[in-house]
């Protein structure tokens, strides 16, 4: 059996990812079977999801209600027309963490490595559990090394794993939104940007200058859409973090963002939410899900695009 480790490096890597698979939030639920021969959906389901059936947490329990996630995930099942018991899975958000730490030089010990990289989290992560999970790619090494570093908690991916395999599916790799919708890009073409993931319960974005990724960050939101006025100091609220985060980028890096990436995985408000922004920022603000080709509606093209990115 792969290693937890081992899953959670598949969200940096290329390698072979099964032909089916499930992504999890707390509000929706989608899933995709695609061709083997020329990566095209042949069947796949969005659904949404009630409050409360999954809490997405870091440190705790995530599925509170598993007979409703069942019965979802089964009606899933029967639309996809699977064979094979091997699929995919996309976490949600705000199960794992990510970093990126810059190091003059690290040894060449793996053993070693991981020590030095597991302190710099726990820096971060001062209450860092006995069964957290690091693992780290080396994005580049020219006058300093840099890492993206991967935390997640053991006993958060056997959940998951445990469901679908009373569901007689067998997990064999596992993603984040963020780096699975990172993939849809091409990174010569958009060497400078920002890359968000909106969900109801969390975003995350991801910064990329001269091809490298530079900034990982995931962050909860405290406003629930129940109103226009939480809804406004949410969009507001993200207006802000994205702004703060080019202008500390920028004086970093000495380099200007050219353009912002994004997601909204909400299964409403998000054209509000994706005009507000686009008349609040002052760089252009495109679609992830513009970049797909698949003969699927807008829709569908948003709430799909990271198992998309994950099979791609």
């Amino acid at each position: 059996m792969a290693s937890v480790k081992d899953k959670i490096k598949d969200f940096f890597t290329k390698k072979p990812v099964p032909h089916s698979a499930f992504q999890i939030s707390s509000l929706y639920i989608t899933g995709g079977h695609f061709s083997p021969s020329d990566g095209k959906i042949k069947n796949h389901f969005v659904f949404p999801l009630e409050r409360g059936i999954v809490q997405p947490s870091f440190n705790k329990k995530n599925i509170k209600k598993p007979e409703l996630l069942e019965r979802k995930i089964k009606e899933g099942i029967e639309r996809l027309l699977i064979s094979d018991h091997r699929v995919g899975f996309i976490l949600p958000e705000l199960c794992q963490k990510a970093f990126v730490f810059s190091f003059d030089s690290l040894p060449p010990s793996q053993k070693e490595r991981e020590q030095i990289i597991r302190f710099r989290v726990k820096k971060q992560i001062p209450l860092l559990a006995r069964d957290a999970r690091v693992t780290f790619d080396l994005i580049k090494s020219n006058d300093q090394v840099k890492i993206l570093a991967s935390i997640i908690r053991t006993t958060v991916v056997e959940e998951y794993e445990n469901f679908f395999s009373q569901l007689k599916l067998k997990v064999k790799t596992i993603g984040a939104p963020i780096i699975c919708l990172s993939n849809l890009l091409d990174w010569e073409k958009e060497k400078n940007f920002l890359l968000m993931n909106m969900e109801e319960d969390s975003y995350s974005l991801l910064a990329v200058l001269n091809s490298e990724i530079v900034l990982c960050r995931q962050k909860s939101s405290t406003h629930e859409h129940q109103n226009q006025e939480s809804l406004g100091q949410k969009n507001a609220t993200i207006v802000q973090e994205i702004e703060n985060t080019a202008n500390f980028i920028e004086d970093r890096e000495k380099k200007k963002i050219d353009s912002f990436w994004l997601r909204i995985g909400l299964l409403d408000s998000e054209e509000e939410t994706f005009s507000y922004l686009k008349g609040e920022l002052t760089f252009p603000v495109k679609r992830i899900e513009s970049l797909l080709k698949f003969n699927l509606t807008a829709q569908e093209k948003k709430m799909l695009s990271p198992l998309i990115g994950q099979i791609l």
